[in-house]
């Protein structure tokens, strides 16, 4: 994590970086906000990156999260504020904005361009940075950053592998437990026990688990729908294990498909087959999009991106999408998703790949059936 602040180099004409992004975050100094439980009452945000290159990193943190501290780079200097209070008032945006200008005049920033991302940077900070230094000048960079991320270090290659296990794990339960009778809900419960016991933990995830008309709609909650035999079940599955995220789905059927389902699954499946071969450095973005699509032309259009980024983020770039020019490089994370949509029913199957020095590794080893 050391060296990805040393990444803050790359990114000229700023002076030092206020970082306020939970992905930036856990990118740059390991911290790791579980967006499961929402914003904290308690904080501004759930912390701030400040970095004056080769010179000055810490960070500005709430004093209830000490448990994270055991996960943050120990190169970065933990800045506590006040948060929590029962015995006064809650002035927590005062106290971390106190923390900040306390590093702004330490480190000499009062009149620096300092890096932000604009869309994560809350108008209480921006006014207390403008009101005691006006001659700070805030400059959005997160494009910087987003590109800055496309690319993934050896470490994350790791943690991305193994979230991608559990959403193998918990494609296999949709198999194991799926049947006549069970709403989505009962299956998904024990998808998600089957993906947490194997974690060892809670885990933070993402789901799209339906059935019957449902799939036509590509996704949602799962919700009291009683599956029925003959429907088809998707089941996208994104659990987020210590800040790095799986992302596969798959479409099962619950008894015999009609003809026209099975060639739609097979289809689909050809497609994925064909965008997971296209995958390799040099390729633009778009060009794994479009060899998709005009297999599954036949069929009509799927109305969504063939694929995505996966990393911090669950979806982030490069997005494999018609206008995206992007060029592939080794060590990008890629999840292909192709669908068919038709007649009252949705199929999608998706992988997750990492674009290699020749092509590219599927990293999910789960194998799609159709027919259970």
């Amino acid at each position: 994590m050391k060296n990805r602040i040393e990444k803050l180099d790359r990114i000229k004409n700023v002076d030092a970086f206020l970082l306020t992004s939970s992905v930036s975050l856990k990118y740059l100094t390991g911290y790791f906000y579980n967006f499961e439980i929402g914003p904290s009452p308690f904080q501004l945000i759930p912390a701030a990156l400040f970095v004056v290159p080769s010179h000055y990193s810490g960070l500005i943190i709430a004093d209830n999260e000490s448990d994270q501290l055991a996960h943050l780079d120990p190169q970065i200097k933990v800045n506590p504020y006040a948060s929590y209070s029962y015995e006064k008032p809650l002035d927590y945006s005062a106290r971390f904005c106190i923390k900040l200008l306390e590093l702004v005049a330490q480190t000499g920033m009062g009149s620096a361009r300092i890096g932000v991302e604009a869309d994560s940077l809350p108008y209480s900070i921006c006014e207390s940075l403008s009101l005691n230094y006006p001659d700070i000048e805030l400059v959005d960079i997160s494009a910087d950053l987003i590109k800055m991320r496309m690319v993934k270090d050896d470490d994350e290659l790791s943690l991305i592998r193994v979230a991608t296990h559990l959403c193998d794990v918990g494609q296999e339960a949709v198999i194991k437990y799926a049947k006549p009778g069970m709403t989505e809900l009962d299956l998904f419960k024990m998808v998600r026990g089957d993906m947490e016991m194997e974690a060892g933990k809670r885990i933070p995830m993402m789901t799209d688990l339906v059935a019957g008309l449902r799939t036509f709609e590509g996704g949602g909650n799962p919700l009291k729908y009683k599956i029925a035999s003959g429907d088809l079940i998707l089941s996208d599955l994104t659990p987020c294990l210590n800040g790095y995220w799986g992302d596969t789905c798959s479409t099962i059927v619950i008894g015999k498909p009609t003809l026209q389902q099975q060639d739609h699954f097979n289809l689909v499946k050809e497609a994925l087959e064909i965008g997971v071969n296209a995958i390799k450095p040099g390729v633009q973005a778009k060009v794994i999009d479009q060899v998709m699509r005009k297999h599954l032309s036949s069929a009509g259009q799927y109305g969504h991106h063939s694929g995505h980024g996966v990393g911090i983020a669950y979806h982030e770039e490069p997005r494999i999408v018609p206008y995206n020019d992007i060029v592939l490089e080794p060590n990008m994370v890629i999840a292909l998703e192709p669908a068919i949509y038709h007649d009252n029913y949705g199929i999608r199957l998706e992988h997750i790949v990492a674009v290699t020095q020749n092509g590219c590794e599927i990293l999910s080893q789960f194998k799609h059936r159709f027919e259970i």
